[in-house]
């Protein structure tokens, strides 16, 4: 009877383990998606409709077996490029790209303008004369 109640026990772990495993990946899943119906906030986090409506079908499609891949294809199919929180390939790149470049000229831009302001203040006359 020990080994029936360990064994038991045993498989009990294993599947709230692997239930935790899924569920932590359907959230992974639903933080990579903007809710469709506004494109503000991520479908996770999102309190609309169509939000619980794809956070169900992403909970059916991780306990089918379906890998991360085909899971963001079907909405990408569906709902075009716009449905991933971040852009893909070549996209990505400029996306990360353009704010730090945008923000190292704007820096540079200042500076110069800084610098060129202190040149042309006039140099302060010399005073003591009375």
């Amino acid at each position: 009877m020990r080994g029936k109640l360990g064994l038991l026990a045993a498989f009990i772990l294993l599947a709230a383990g692997l239930w935790g495993q899924a569920k932590d990946r359907a959230r992974s899943l639903q933080e990579k998606l903007v809710a469709p119906c506004c494109w503000s906030e991520s479908v996770a986090s999102h309190r609309s409709e169509i939000a619980a409506e794809i956070r169900a079908e992403i909970s059916r499609m991780v306990a089918e077996g379906k890998s991360d891949r085909e899971i963001l294809d079907f909405y990408k199919a569906k709902y075009g490029a716009r449905i991933l929180m971040e852009p893909e390939g070549e996209l990505r790149l400029w996306a990360y790209t353009i704010p730090v470049a945008a923000s190292i000229v704007g820096l540079a831009f200042v500076i110069w303008i800084i610098r060129r302001m202190l040149r042309q203040q006039p140099a302060n006359p010399a005073s003591g004369a009375a």
